[in-house]
């Protein structure tokens, strides 16, 4: 009436478009069993590498027993996780993607995942071979011992010890392959990604 265009109140503000906003279609979020298995593994992982490097600079034999021992039963926790969290995933199957993302950005997620299953259990085998060529018993937290898988052989023990090594660079490199697109898609690209896979109480916590 007085010539001055009527507000619409459906429509968007420019402040409001410019807000990122996490509700994504797949604003959804991973089943609780999964997100549990994610961080416990993770927590063992970083637990088993610490063991590693802080056992290298020890001397006493007693205490480097110990510390062995720890690694080799927290490895082969690793190993089971990895196991039931493919079962997790199987029995939640098909889980919705948490953001939308482009098909290369998808098969690179996916390949990371593959990559990181297979170096969870492999790299517990690879130690289990390694223990059985040089003639050390792998046991279970002190529960169950393990049976050798080799015959003792010193050479055969040299070369996994190679392949333990360099499985173990890998996995923490797919990791932080892994870690890096995750707060790339937090921080940057302001999805879901991230906080699917976040506990509850993290997840829920206003930015």
């Amino acid at each position: 009436m007085n010539g001055q265009a009527t507000p619409n109140p459906a429509a968007p503000s420019s402040f409001n478009s410019a807000t990122p906003s996490f509700s994504s279609p797949a604003g959804v979020r991973r089943p609780p069993a999964l997100i549990f298995i994610h961080w416990i593994t993770l927590i063992l992982i970083a637990a088993v590498v610490g063991i590693a490097f802080v056992r290298e600079g020890i001397e006493e034999k007693a205490v480097r027993t110990v510390l062995i021992n720890l690694h080799r039963s927290l490895g082969l926790a690793v190993a089971l996780l990895a196991i039931v969290r493919i079962g997790v995933r199987l029995a939640n199957r098909p889980l919705p993607p948490s953001a939308p993302m482009p098909l290369l950005s998808r098969l690179a997620a996916q390949a990371a995942h593959l990559g990181l299953y297979v170096l969870m259990f492999a790299l517990p085998l690879i130690g289990w071979i390694l223990s059985s060529a040089n003639g050390k018993p792998v046991s279970f937290f002190g529960l169950v011992t393990l049976p050798a898988l080799v015959e003792e052989d010193e050479d055969l023990g040299d070369a996994f010890a190679e392949y333990h090594e360099d499985a173990a660079w890998l996995l923490l490199a797919v990791i932080g392959f892994h870690a890096a697109a995750a707060l790339f898609h937090h921080f940057v690209k302001r999805d879901n990604v991230l906080r699917a896979m976040l506990p509850a109480w993290l997840a829920d916590r206003p930015r």
